[in-house]
């Protein structure tokens, strides 16, 4: 029996849900579309899609304000659809003609996509269109046209604005990198008009514009925007975009234009497919629009689950989602290469037909993208030169939120009796890591050449773990909340997160008295690992002591015990990189010693009374899960007979080969 019947029954009720729910949707969309931070940039752009030839024509009204004390002579504009215009581009040069499974050695005129201003002038009608120039300033690769420039004919002053008039021409390519287009007249509209970089201060506090060349490894950044986007497209597509559709017009041969609006947001992505099936949900106030093809319907339900989970937990735990809606994209298995990505109020997912409902990719995916609207769009780090600022946050957080609802063991994957948590497996996927000492994590995405999901995803998620375990959790989360508060839509940078988390510190009594500065440095700047390990456990002899001892007669007393001993435990860090750590013992009467070894020692040598110690165990709490192998950090001795002299050699253990295979199988 054919599916389906059934599929299709499921996406008609939906759709008719969608339908009834449609205008208060849009009214709230309208409602809670507000400027809640100073903008720089002001768009408004018209845009027609022709499908047959893979293009889109449109023109842009841009307003940019110069909000530095310097006076502007120059702008330059990202144009990254050109890094998909020929194999000499920066992106794709090295790339062995070959990126993300797909060869492009074979492709047509048609596959290759670029991006060209053909007329641009100001609001006063002077051309500048003989002003621009491309540049090269991170490689100087002179085939690179990432990046133009605008040279002004009349310099801009401190707190004036330009506005400027354009006319261009975005030929998509055939999916790469998420861009693009697919069969069956699917279109992806991302990196996709031109956008001007950030003029502002760098680590130095110098002013200038900071606009890089497309790389790989590199993302996002750009000046927080007001976008009014008007699509003009066959009435036959289904589209979705950032922000909220205000209106939606008929006109003359079978086309439709679309209008919406996004404000304060860094950028805006669109898309466009005959096939998708649409509906439309709530999380109180804000909207969730699904776009989801007819074979994957039945992943709905879920997708909506998770991201209503992510709500939730991120509106209690780190602060109010800012903007008034969210756009879930699933492509069909033919476009998933535009899968997997966050854009301001637009998300992509990736599923196919009867997903395993124990294996929860899908749910850490949606979840993983949800958080981005955080830390990439309300945050806004620059992505391209502090990735981890936004991906191992948002990892961190996709851990806490899966492990919270499916449960801290088996929230990834419970399948016949399989069981593995999201923040496991984010914490196996730095230990594992061919060579998880391969470079430091705070650097541009362009000079990670190894692994870069471990470094940026995995270890920077680890080491906020980490964090939270010194800090206590109480103190952690009011310290991510406050920073959240404070550093919404104004581009925090790595000064301004530890600058902020000192005065926290300052303000607040955590678990220990740490060195936070130190610890950062460790792990944001260092290349070292850190791997515990209890080396030997002794019971030694003390010598018989018989005697009075004492200089004043009323104090002294006589030592008659013979035959007492000492408990000696010797403890190393096989890495080179040194952080505080828990020491437990546990005594078979039931009582526990409870020391912290914070004086970022290579190696530590405990003396004890004896008692009768029944185990012993280095960071017992998991506080330090940045420690690549917890296998070697406990004793346990058995009683009633204790031997004298104990030595204790650990093995390190991996997984069956079971186990990882299907875990890089599924991702």
């Amino acid at each position: 029996m054919s599916l389906y019947p059934i599929i299709n029954s499921f996406c008609f009720c939906t759709i008719i849900l969608s339908w009834s729910v449609g205008l208060r949707g849009q009214q709230l969309c309208i409602q809670n579309v507000t400027n809640q931070a100073s903008v720089i940039s002001n768009y408004h752009i018209s845009v027609e899609l022709f499908p047959k030839d893979k293009k889109a024509y449109g023109t842009q009204s841009l307003s940019w304000k110069n909000t530095s004390p310097d006076t502007i002579r120059e702008i330059p504009f990202y144009m990254y659809l050109n890094a998909f215009k020929n194999l000499q581009s920066s992106y794709l040069k090295g790339s062995g003609g070959e990126i993300f499974g797909r060869t492009l050695t074979n492709n047509s005129k048609k596959e290759w996509g670029w991006i060209e201003i053909s007329k641009i002038k100001t609001n006063k009608g002077v051309d500048l269109t003989d002003e621009l120039r491309y540049i090269q300033l991170n490689d100087g690769n002179i085939h690179d046209q990432s990046v133009i420039q605008l040279k002004l004919k009349e310099e801009l002053l401190p707190g004036d604005s330009i506005s400027l008039q354009m006319e261009f021409e975005a030929k998509l390519p055939y999916i790469i990198s998420r861009a693009g287009y697919s069969k069956n007249d699917y279109f992806f509209f991302n990196h996709w008009y031109p956008q001007p970089g950030v003029y502002e201060k760098d680590k130095n506090g110098d002013w200038g514009w900071n606009c890089h060349q497309f790389f790989r490894g590199t993302e996002f950044y750009a000046d927080f925007g007001d976008y009014l986007v008007d699509i003009t497209i066959d009435r036959r597509f289904v589209v979705g975009a950032s922000g909220c559709m205000l209106d939606r017009i008929d006109l003359p041969n079978n086309k439709v234009r679309y209008s919406y609006q996004a404000n304060n947001v860094i950028d805006f992505a669109w898309i466009a497919y005959p096939l998708f099936e649409e509906y439309t949900d709530f999380y109180k106030d804000i909207q969730i629009k699904m776009l989801i093809p007819e074979e994957h319907c039945m992943m709905a339900p879920r997708y909506l689950e998770a991201v209503k989970h992510a709500f939730e937990y991120l509106e209690e735990h780190v602060g109010p989602y800012p903007y008034p809606s969210i756009t879930i994209c699933d492509p069909p298995m033919h476009a998933l290469r535009s899968g997997l990505m966050e854009y301001p109020m637009l998300i992509t997912c990736g599923s196919f037909y009867n997903f395993p409902e124990g294996i929860r990719t899908i749910e850490s995916l949606v979840i993983h993208e949800f958080t981005h609207m955080y830390f990439m769009a309300t945050i806004a780090t620059n992505e391209k030169e502090e990735a981890w600022m936004d991906e191992g946050f948002v990892t961190f957080y996709e851990d806490k939120i899966m492990d919270h609802y499916y449960g801290k063991k088996s929230s990834l994957i419970d399948f016949y009796g399989l069981k593995s948590g999201n923040s496991e497996n984010t914490r196996l996927e730095y230990t594992t890591m061919n060579n998880p000492s391969e470079g430091t994590i705070a650097r541009p995405g362009w000079e990670i050449k190894g692994d870069y999901k471990g470094l940026i995803y995995a270890k920077t998620a680890t080491m906020l773990r980490s964090l939270e375990g010194y800090m206590g959790k109480e103190s952690f989360e009011q310290m991510i909340k406050s920073y959240y508060i404070a550093w919404k839509f104004k581009h925090p940078k790595e000064a301004d997160f530890r600058s902020h988390l000192q005065q926290h510190i300052r303000d607040h009594v955590v678990d220990y008295d740490i060195n936070y500065d130190r610890f950062l440095d460790e792990c944001l700047h260092g290349v070292g690992q850190v791997d515990y390990r209890i080396d030997y456990v002794r019971y030694l002899d003390l010598e018989d002591k018989k005697g009075v001892y004492g200089d004043d007669e009323d104090k002294a007393y006589q030592y008659l015990a013979t035959n007492q001993k000492e408990l000696h435990i010797g403890i190393t860090n096989l890495g080179t990189l040194n952080l505080p750590v828990e020491l437990l013992c546990t005594y078979v009467e039931g009582r526990d010693t409870l020391l912290f070894l914070d004086q970022w020692q290579q190696e530590y040598h405990i003396q004890l009374p004896a008692g009768n110690i029944e185990k012993i165990e280095l960071d017992p709490q998991l506080k330090l899960p940045l420690d690549v192998n917890l296998n070697n950090n406990s004793f346990t001795i058995d009683h009633p007979t204790v031997s004298e002299n104990i030595e204790l050699f650990n093995k390190t253990s991996k997984l069956t080969s079971t186990f990882v295979d299907l875990l890089s199988w599924l991702f």
